[in-house]
């Protein structure tokens, strides 16, 4: 199987797609998507296709675009979906254990919702997430995925990052930069501190955001660390500006389990190569 990222996604030949993980990462003009098997020695392909968005309607353009990629509709063992939602609250787990408590505190937390809501758990960090999707996207990712677990664009990177922050007293800054999206989570002494989502213009931009999270949660500038993934251009451009007040800014180390998925999970997209660490 290929690892190079496909022109869209009808020249890929899935056989015994029973054996096989999807992963989709949905935003809001495409889908990504992640396929591997642990059968298969660097199995991974993956690619992006764009939604047609000339329907003015985001769940009947995402409705297209998966009938439109019979790729997409095979019955694979185990499909995860990753969400993008700029709505969102993220609740301590007691509060996730009861449905009713989750609705009341995320209609308080977002009082104007109109959408659907779901709920991821992580339990790594004793965390949950409730998110607003675009109304009829639940149902449809349900009816259409069999009841695959959908998340939050947060989880892979907290419950991942959480498996790595249980033996060590220092705290940490995790950053996912894409183009004009940061996300950031917080760990201190092995615990979730902040899990949040940035929209930013420029570096300058994203840098603010850091260095006010970094300040309202007392972490040191001369001990504790930011670790980046994502883009790189992003990365190269926000690292000499965070490095004035920070000591520590360095990329993250690309986990070495993912490399046994495939050799270029590196170029992936890095939220569906961390949910497939997360499982």
């Amino acid at each position: 199987m290929s690892t190079t990222p496909a022109n869209g996604a009808t020249d890929i030949d899935i056989q015994h797609p029973e054996l096989w993980t999807m992963h989709l990462w949905l935003s809001e003009q495409s889908i990504s998507y992640a396929l591997f098997t642990r059968a298969q020695d660097n199995s991974l392909t993956w690619g992006t296709i764009a939604l047609d968005m000339s329907f003015g309607d985001y769940l009947k353009s995402l409705e297209n675009c998966i009938y439109d990629h019979p790729l997409l509709l095979k019955p694979y063992g185990t499909v995860r979906v990753v969400c993008e939602s700029s709505r969102f609250a993220v609740l301590p787990a007691e509060v996730a254990a009861d449905d009713d408590l989750a609705a009341e505190v995320f209609a308080a937390s977002i009082p104007d919702a109109d959408g659907d809501v779901a709920l991821c758990t992580m339990p790594r960090c004793g965390a949950a997430i409730a998110f607003e999707l675009p109304r009829g996207t639940k149902g449809f990712l349900q009816r259409t995925f069999f009841n695959s677990p959908i998340v939050h664009s947060l989880m892979p990177l907290c419950e991942y990052y959480a498996s790595k922050q249980q033996q060590t007293s220092l705290q940490r800054m995790f950053l996912h930069l894409d183009a004009e999206r940061m996300r950031i989570c917080i760990f201190g002494k092995g615990r979730l501190l902040m899990a949040n989502v940035f929209d930013y213009r420029n570096p300058d931009d994203a840098a603010f955001y850091v260095l006010n999270a970094w300040q309202s949660f007392g972490l040191d500038p001369l001990a504790d660390e930011v670790q980046m993934a994502g883009d790189k251009p992003q990365r190269d451009q926000l690292t000499p500006i965070l490095r004035k007040y920070i000591n520590y800014v360095m990329p993250t180390i690309f986990p070495a389990a993912a490399m046994r998925i495939g050799h270029d999970a590196v170029k992936a997209p890095y939220p569906l190569i961390l949910l497939a660490l997360c499982e």
